[in-house]
């Protein structure tokens, strides 16, 4: 089925009243079910470790040992990236239909039977009630035939389910309730390729392919592009901003925020910016942008130019998933590296593989440190662990340092539970961080999890 913006719109007031039928029945079974016993969160201390007030928080001081502005990579090589970042970034409007195996994906998500919903957002479980609705929105059993290509508008939500709600695995234990909140697949920055197969009920959600997942997006920040449009986006030479919350102004007509690693087509020294017209259709509005916002893809990959751009983003705010306009880790190397047209994956598992990936699994601490000092490449490997990721930058105190967006170290409540030392924030650190607080535990210190590392395009 194309998408359309009247989707089922025909057939609405028949199956809600359906719903309403359902949903009293279930708003009266909950009435009488038991209810859960509250969990009790444990405490998260916002604090600091000796590596952020030790190590220099400055990528520039680390590039000047690691070469500076001598190339990392060759121009062929660079090229062979540019190539493969375009093919990757607009691959969404050279798909099919939508298959049954992703479909069951997301209709697994709904289908969770009532012990495992999880927690909303007042940290109390998912109602029957509420949980129905938003599986009777979805209306995944329509879904089908081929998709229509679509552009993100402004920076949006990918989202497992089709709502802004959130859900919490548990809400008692550390990294397990807020701001981990498992619907939120990741995000789309603006002028972002899509594909859209299907829409809610509600017309508020579009289930759409993204470069790097698919997901829910909210309709409002998504345009419809037509053949022409995309010819056209597809065609003309990218830049990639490596700025933070650049303004995008057609006159003193505001358009987007845009931020470091948005990727758009430059025309005659104009910067294009897709908008949406009235019909939902994707219009092309052209901008110019303060000198240095944004960049030619490819740039130079160089360790001065990563810095330069990583200086940029140090300190912000981690955000899981892209929320809140933030980024988490593998989302920070994703933007750090787009400007030099190396296209990483979503994750932090599929980025470490993307690369030339050495184990460092079975090894103890030091002989970790070890490996890494002898064989990554400061500025073009990342560091990896279970759920999270880094740029190795070089040494400090003897010791490797990497460039990381980290929620927190893992620590020892007074009671033995888990909890967090929060740091929320892009910061340097050595492999070991915390390790000198008598409340981390040794085992949790991110050197102990550390699986390998990965040198983007190998060696």
């Amino acid at each position: 089925m194309t998408v359309t913006y009247d989707w089922k719109k025909s057939m609405f007031g028949a199956r809600a009243a359906l719903l309403c039928l359902v949903l009293s029945g279930a708003v009266a079974a909950a009435g009488c079910a038991p209810q859960p016993k509250m969990p009790v969160q444990p405490q998260n201390a916002a604090g600091e470790v000796r590596d952020v007030n030790v190590i220099p928080q400055n990528l520039a001081l680390f590039a000047g040992q690691a070469g500076g502005n001598a190339l990392l990579r060759s121009q062929a090589a660079a090229d062979e990236d540019m190539q493969a970042f375009r093919r990757r970034f607009f691959a969404p409007w050279d798909s099919g239909k939508l298959s049954r195996a992703t479909l069951r994906e997301f209709e697994a998500v709904l289908n969770w039977s009532p012990g495992k919903r999880g927690y909303a957002e007042n940290l109390r479980p998912w109602s029957d009630a509420a949980w129905e609705r938003m599986r009777y929105n979805a209306a995944l059993d329509e879904a089908s035939g081929p998709g229509r290509p679509a552009i993100a508008v402004r920076t949006a939500d990918l989202r497992l389910a089709p709502t802004v709600k959130p859900r919490f695995a548990r809400v008692e234990g550390a990294g397990q309730g807020w701001p981990f909140d498992d619907f939120q697949q990741s995000s789309v920055a603006l002028g972002t390729p899509l594909m859209a197969y299907h829409a809610s009920r509600d017309g508020a959600w579009l289930l759409v392919q993204s470069p790097m997942a698919w997901g829910w997006v909210q309709a409002d920040s998504v345009a419809f592009a037509d053949e022409s449009f995309c010819a056209l986006w597809k065609s003309a030479p990218l830049e990639a901003v490596v700025r933070e919350g650049v303004s995008l102004q057609n006159g003193s007509a505001f358009l987007a925020l845009a931020n470091i690693g948005t990727v758009l087509p430059v025309e005659g020294g104009r910067t294009l910016v897709p908008a949406r017209g009235s019909d939902a259709s994707a219009k092309i509005v052209s901008v110019v942008l303060e000198p240095g916002a944004a960049l030619p893809m490819p740039q130079p990959l160089t360790a001065q130019a990563v810095a330069v751009i990583g200086d940029r983003m140090m300190g912000e705010n981690y955000g899981w998933g892209g929320m809140y306009g933030n980024r988490d880790c593998s989302a920070m190397m994703r933007d750090l590296f787009a400007p030099f047209g190396i296209w990483l994956p979503r994750n932090s598992a599929a980025q470490a593989k993307f690369g030339d990936l050495h184990s460092l699994q079975g090894m103890s601490a030091s002989a970790k440190i070890e490996a890494i000092e002898r064989g990554a490449e400061p500025f073009r490997t990342l560091l990896w662990l279970p759920g999270h990721i880094g740029l190795y930058v070089g040494r400090f105190e003897g010791q490797p340092v990497f460039f990381h967006d980290i929620w927190g170290v893992r620590s020892r409540l007074r009671d033995g539970r888990e909890g967090r030392i929060i740091l929320g924030r892009a910061v340097i650190t050595g492999v070991r961080p915390g390790s000198e607080r008598s409340d981390v535990d040794p085992k949790g210190l991110l050197i102990e999890r550390m699986r390998g590392y990965s040198i983007i395009g190998g060696r």
